[in-house]
């Protein structure tokens, strides 16, 4: 039994040295550059790859093209493109599904743009080794951190996307998905096996979104005797959007020749979204963005049973990540 809590304790200090932090707090540095206003504040990323997971209709992978633009002391434009290589239900032979789109762009208005100093952590050096199954990580930074100028920016953001997709139809409340043709109505529930309909359709919402945009911006470089150059760069925005749509529509569907008048009136109107984005102040490099939250959208079966309550069904989230290529383009905010 000893021997058990032996290997134990042994497994506990293990895991507790595997994410180890130490401080180094005789070290001599030097800081090179600590100016959060030198930036290029211009990015256009080209995205190779992202993916968006929601419950209406499963998935969705593609590329695409981001844009950001802090524009002077007041404003920031940002346009978001992307596109399906690999939208579930989508068949480029089938007219009746839609291949998943989305075009996007937004205006941020700066209420507020301050400095303020805080000590930021600098990693000196980080090593890890494998023992026993187990892997072990210890880092050694600055003791106390090094102070640095950090610019915030609270900005009132506002803008529109517009997006199509295909859309399950065993997803929605089938009973309420009506076809019409020369003057007859019928169910997807009631007529879809005997008239060979398929299970997937398209559908498209105009969505107009506001909220509030934070961005963080610090750059902070230091010379450290016996480690050479070592930084704590940062730019990034966390931003909180509600979302409203005054077009949410299904898509019209057509076989063998008899075309349907497809209607659904479950739908949700109002949604929310909060994320994150991310790359470096001045340097070329990799840029990556997340969100999550509820679109507007066409009601599930979870939804219609919820009464419009919080569902996860109704959830969505997305990643991207791609290369971005960064310059500075006039005007530009200057330190006062």
């Amino acid at each position: 039994m000893k021997t058990t809590y032996k290997h134990i304790l042994a497994v506990a200090a293990g895991m507790i040295f595997s994410l180890g932090v130490y401080s180094q707090g005789s070290v001599t540095y030097r800081v090179t550059k600590d100016d959060p206003y030198d930036i290029k504040n211009f990015s256009l990323a080209i995205d190779p790859f992202w993916v968006d997971l929601n419950g209406q209709n499963g998935y969705a992978f593609g590329w695409g093209l981001r844009a950001d633009y802090l524009m002077g002391k007041r404003l920031q434009l940002n346009f978001d493109m992307r596109t399906g290589f690999g939208t579930k239900g989508y068949n480029i032979n089938d007219k009746n599904t839609r291949n998943y789109t989305a075009y996007e762009g937004a205006i941020g208005l700066v209420l507020r743009n301050k400095v303020r100093s805080r000590n930021l952590p600098i990693v000196l050096s980080s090593s890890s080794y494998t023992s026993g199954g187990y892997t072990y990580t210890s880092t050694v930074s600055i003791k106390g951190g090094v102070s640095a100028k950090i610019r915030r920016l609270t900005m009132l953001q506002g803008g529109m996307y517009l997006m199509t997709n295909s859309v399950n139809y065993s997803k929605l409340n089938d009973s309420l998905i009506t076809f019409e043709n020369d003057g007859k109505t019928f169910t997807y529930r009631d007529s879809a096996t005997a008239l060979g309909l398929g299970g997937y359709g398209g559908t498209g919402s105009t969505v107009f979104f506001g909220g509030f945009n934070f961005k963080k911006i610090h750059q902070l470089i230091v010379d450290v005797d016996g480690y050479g150059i070592r930084s704590n760069k940062r730019y990034s925005d966390f931003f909180i959007h509600a979302m409203f749509a005054p077009i949410v529509g299904i898509k019209n569907y057509e076989q063998d020749g008899i075309k349907y008048n497809v209607k659904y009136d479950n739908k949700k109107l109002i949604g929310w979204r909060m994320g994150w984005f991310y790359r470096q102040p001045k340097d070329q490099g990799f840029s990556m963005k997340f969100e999550f939250g509820q679109r507007p959208l066409l009601a599930t079966k979870s939804s219609a049973a919820s009464s419009g309550k919080f569902n996860f069904t109704d959830m969505y989230c997305m990643f991207t990540y791609g290369l971005y290529i960064p310059l500075k383009v006039k005007p530009i905010a200057e330190e006062e």
